[in-house]
């Protein structure tokens, strides 16, 4: 990580400056803003067809190719179209998500906000471009140009990367619903401690912030990536701090296919960091009508799902270039025989750290 923290640009405004050139308004008045976090206002971009997607233009970003940060807050759903920088095309095409096997980097589809993190294996000297692309919230696949197709934009800010931290601490905030097994302070600091034992080798250190009740929680949540909304009323947004919420049922629904999977747990973007419904999700029930009880969860089982979750909310997906299945970030970490997280898998997950504990941009 040595020479990453260098200043993703070292003029802040050769970004304004860039972004003229490339047909982008700094604000809407002309005027840069800025607040006192360490996050730049772009600017706002609106959406132009090119070869049957809606694109934004391109932003070129002075001395990113080492590496930025960018807060995304979209009308609708959005996704990384392009990203390139001198020698390197990291994005070709709005394919970039978690399935894409063919990518050089990944990105999830932002819902209305979102946080990127650009970390390239090498630092390099030179700007990256970035564009942004339009996808359809109910079928997470590129919106096509059309007569009918709404008005709408993209706000982003941009902001360095901080020094990679040798060790972090991340709070936990526990939401206990009707069924969660970890509801008396025994069972959450047991669980907590389970978990603790996972990431301590990451330079990760989790601690309990603190624990509530959620009334609210109902039987069953629903989720997909283009909708989080289902989430968001049981957790409660603070730099810093992650929420977990033990809730019942969760089950990943697809509105235009129609498929249920059940899910153990769940983050609603990777990174998680600044989406709406932002928070862990541990299933604590069966999803059958006929089977409305809590379930009986090992600690060890669940805190080897949290930590794996923590993973997705820190900017993990199931693979990164040094791992294989026996990993914690594997699709099913209960099966997994040495559960650990690989080198590289610590450098990204307290990189996110890093930016949990500072404030998000003033919006």
């Amino acid at each position: 990580m040595k020479g990453r923290a260098s200043a993703v640009m070292r003029v802040l405004g050769a970004v304004a400056l860039s972004l003229a050139l490339t047909g982008c308004d700094v604000t809407s008045d002309g005027e840069a803003l800025t607040d006192a976090s360490a996050w730049t206002y772009i600017g706002e971009l609106a959406y132009a067809p090119q070869d049957d997607e809606l694109l934004t233009a391109a932003v070129e970003l002075a001395d990113a190719a080492q590496g930025f940060a960018l807060f995304a807050e979209v009308d609708g759903c959005a996704q990384v179209a392009r990203l390139e920088d001198d020698t390197s095309t990291w994005v070709s095409a709005l394919e970039s998500g978690p399935s894409c096997a063919a990518c050089e980097e990944r990105f999830s589809v932002i819902a209305g906000a979102g946080l990127l993190v650009h970390l390239p294996p090498e630092p390099r000297a030179g700007p990256a471009r970035l564009r942004l692309g339009k996808i359809d919230c109910e079928t997470l696949t590129r919106a096509r140009p059309s007569a009918d197709t709404p008005a709408s934009s993209v706000r982003l800010w941009v902001r360095e990367l901080p020094t990679l931290p040798r060790e972090l601490v991340v709070p936990l905030r526990f939401h206990h619903g009707r069924f969660s097994p970890r509801a008396s302070d025994a069972e959450s600091e047991a669980l907590l401690a389970e978990a603790a034992a996972l990431l301590a080798p990451t330079g990760i250190r989790v601690v309990l912030d603190g624990s509530s009740t959620d009334d609210t929680l109902p039987d069953s949540i629903p989720w997909f990536e283009g909708d989080p909304s289902a989430l968001e009323p049981h957790v409660e947004p603070e730099d810093g701090v992650v929420d977990v919420v033990f809730a019942g049922c969760l089950e990943h629904v697809h509105p235009e296919l129609g498929t249920h999977t059940l899910l153990d747990g769940l983050v609603p973007r990777i990174p998680a960091q600044a989406a709406p419904g932002a928070g862990i999700f541990l299933r604590g029930r069966a999803c059958t009508a006929a089977s409305l009880g809590p379930i009986s969860v090992p600690v060890e089982s669940q805190a080897r799902v949290l930590a794996h979750e923590l993973g997705h909310y820190l900017g993990l997906y199931h693979r990164l270039e040094d791992t294989d299945a026996d990993t914690l970030m594997a699709p099913n970490p209960a099966l997994v025989a040495n559960p650990v997280f690989s080198p590289a898998q610590a450098e990204r997950m307290r990189l996110h750290a890093a930016l949990l504990s500072e404030p998000m941009p003033d919006r």
